[in-house]
């Protein structure tokens, strides 16, 4: 399960995604090209072989980035996936671009102890189709 950050040059003072005013058009953080060498500023092994799709992954951090397809990048998402690293390297890309990152869950901008969403409870039928069967314990 992924993780969906927000990121963008919000109106000054908005500290909750909800605040932004409707209509509101973020202003341009720079061409795609321009983004993309401020992230290998802090990630070198970027893989920006797909401009609108990056790929930011080693044994500390797993994250994907959209920066859109047009020439300009007006905002980004970030996809964390996994690693310890991983809301580190966020919140570090977001300061260099000058972007406030925000937490499609919550609202709240991103910090450094933001924890990932809770995944919902399994339903009854999610519960029934992993139990193991009880013969498949103890037997060697």
């Amino acid at each position: 399960m992924s993780w969906a950050i927000y990121a963008m040059r919000g109106p000054g003072g908005v500290r909750r995604l909800e605040d932004i005013p409707d209509g509101y058009e973020p202003p341009s953080l720079g061409t795609a090209e321009a983004v993309v060498e401020v992230v290998r500023e802090v990630v070198p092994s970027v893989d920006a072989s797909k401009r609108s799709w990056l790929l930011l992954r080693s044994d500390e951090y797993d994250v994907e980035m959209t920066i859109g397809k047009s020439v300009d990048v007006r905002d980004i998402t970030f996809y964390i996936n996994d690693g310890a690293r991983s809301i580190p390297v966020v919140m570090e890309i977001s300061s260099r671009l000058g972007v406030t990152p925000y937490d499609t869950e919550s609202g709240n901008f991103l910090t450094e102890e933001s924890k990932p969403p809770v995944p919902p409870p399994l339903t009854e039928e999610e519960i029934k189709e992993n139990k193991p069967k009880w013969w498949k314990f103890g037997r060697s």
